[in-house]
């Protein structure tokens, strides 16, 4: 470990975006910095640094920032690693997905944009168009459509962006 042997070293445990856990690997806990020197550990920005405590919880930092250095001179392969507190309550903040599916060609996936409806909406107008109707019935259609999406009530809650779709 060279350079680094002199400093306190402990286990360190990365929880990945997707709940995974990898490490331990070994660490040096140096007050606003987290060094980890191993060049093949597995830590990008977003992951959580768990450090196990005497009292036996775990620790957790929120990497913010995690830069790699190659090997120079006698300093070996090794992160640095920016951090912040990670608490139990902001964990509970965290959004979470909502996965919703209608049927076989329509899913969404999101966290209540528009832009799922805007697509739905697009798909709906392109079905319309392809469908074996009467071209007066496809032009009446869209026109129903298109004055649903210009209530200003329905504007509101979906955003100008909907009604462009039709026009």
């Amino acid at each position: 470990m060279g350079v680094f042997g002199a400093f306190p070293n402990e286990d360190a445990r990365v929880e990945k975006n997707d709940g995974s856990v990898v490490g331990p690997y070994k660490a040096i806990f140096a007050g606003t910095a987290i060094i980890i020197p191993e060049a093949h550990a597995d830590i990008e920005e977003g992951d959580v640094i768990l450090r196990k405590l005497p009292s036996g919880k775990d620790e957790r930092s929120l990497v913010t920032e995690a830069t790699f250095f190659q090997k120079m001179h006698s300093i070996p392969a090794h992160y640095q690693i920016k951090f912040k507190k990670w608490s139990a309550s902001k964990m509970q903040d965290k959004p979470s997905q909502n996965i919703t599916i209608h049927g076989a060609q329509s899913v969404q996936i999101g966290d209540f944009n528009t832009q799922n409806v805007i697509n739905s909406i697009h798909a709906l107008k392109n079905q319309i168009e392809a469908s074996s109707a009467t071209p007066e019935e496809k032009e009446e259609a869209k026109s129903l459509l298109s004055k649903f999406l210009s209530h200003p009530l329905v504007g509101s809650i979906l955003g100008a962006a909907a009604g462009a779709v039709i026009s």
